[in-house]
């Protein structure tokens, strides 16, 4: 009777951390605090967290497996470059898209960390990237 009893609370304990971690997980995106703006690429209104400071850019969406629709990350950079993009601890794939004084120069999928570790790096020097959960 003891071992049974042990062992409900056991898979007790271990659903309630799941179901507590998936709330966490789904709900990590609306405890970013920074600011948002909406952008218009090509054609689509996107409400974008913006990452414009290095702790910002290199926390991205890591972590995030859920975002809202026609949402994502903007990433700002001070000066034109070819900048690189990983998928550290990204469970989801990410499309990328790099922008240049506010017009897509190119486009680029990252895959999630599950396929294997990526890197994906602009032809062209950006100044910005919008990056949205595929």
């Amino acid at each position: 009777m003891k071992k049974k009893r042990l062992f409900k609370i056991i898979v007790s304990i271990f659903f309630l951390l799941l179901i507590s971690g998936t709330i966490f997980w789904f709900t990590a995106i609306f405890r970013i605090p920074l600011q948002k703006k909406t952008r218009v690429v090509n054609g689509k209104e996107i409400l974008a967290w913006v990452a414009d400071t290095q702790s910002a850019r290199e926390q991205g969406l890591q972590n995030i497996i859920w975002l809202p629709k026609s949402t994502g990350m903007l990433f700002v950079f001070d000066q034109p470059g070819q900048y690189c993009f990983w998928n550290k601890n990204t469970p989801r794939s990410l499309k990328l898209i790099f922008m240049r004084d506010g017009k897509v120069t190119e486009e680029a999928n990252l895959q999630s960390i599950w396929k294997g570790e990526q890197t994906v790096c602009p032809v062209h020097d950006i100044d910005s990237v919008l990056e949205m959960i595929e």
